[in-house]
């Protein structure tokens, strides 16, 4: 008895597309990127959705962490550089439980921003309402526009 083959719809379309191969070959080569993963865990590294917002007054930072308290988010200022680190999700697996579809991320993150020299460093605060963390930093009063007032002239 003759023995079976899968059929592989690749193979017929390589005869037909000959760059396919070529793009095959990068999609190996990017799946496993270091830079996409944590080196210790081989998972992939977390990057919290991250707004900078700058006005007249002040430079604000939001970033989003759901289901984090306040407690569990690490603020550090060092030289012109802030880091927000900490570590987010539901890391406990209970025993006998099986994931169908798991797409929510847990781990340890970091986001760290440069920041202008524009910045009163004494005078940041941050806050937490509704899983989105604030950060806020004044700027320095010799950074901050100046109104001149427009006098009429008397003649």
């Amino acid at each position: 008895m003759r023995s079976l083959i899968r059929w592989n719809p690749r193979r017929e379309t390589a005869l037909a597309d000959p760059f396919r191969v070529i793009d095959e070959w990068f999609d190996e080569l990017w799946r496993g990127w270091p830079s996409l993963f944590d080196s210790d865990t081989r998972r992939p590294l977390l990057r919290p959705a991250m707004d900078v917002v700058e006005n007249d007054k002040e430079v604000v930072i939001r970033i989003d962490l759901p289901g984090m308290k306040p407690e569990d988010v690490k603020i550090e200022l060092e030289d012109d550089v802030i880091t927000i680190s900490g570590e987010m999700g539901d890391t406990i697996e209970k025993e006998g439980d099986r994931y169908h579809y798991r797409e929510r991320s847990y781990g340890a993150f970091q986001r760290s921003l440069r920041l202008p020299n524009t910045v009163d460093k004494e005078k940041v605060e941050a806050s937490f309402e509704n899983g989105v963390l604030n950060i806020t930093l004044p700027k320095l009063p010799q950074a901050q526009p100046k109104q001149i007032t427009v006098k009429a002239s008397k003649k």
